[in-house]
């Protein structure tokens, strides 16, 4: 699961990572499958996308 950083780490296992100047919280397993380079952007509804640079 991924969403963002306002929110506080629920687990220790949550991680915080930063997509283009936004901060992001992501749990382990997550992070492992889709790594942890994203690119930010927004479609045509004006709603975030995060692509996986590496899977």
């Amino acid at each position: 699961m991924l969403g963002l950083g306002i929110d506080e780490p629920e687990e220790d296992e949550d991680v915080q990572i930063e997509v283009e100047g936004v901060t992001f919280i992501a749990e382990e397993d997550f992070l492992s499958k889709y790594g942890k380079e994203f690119s930010l952007s927004f479609n045509d509804n004006k709603e975030v996308v995060l692509t996986p640079l590496a899977a």
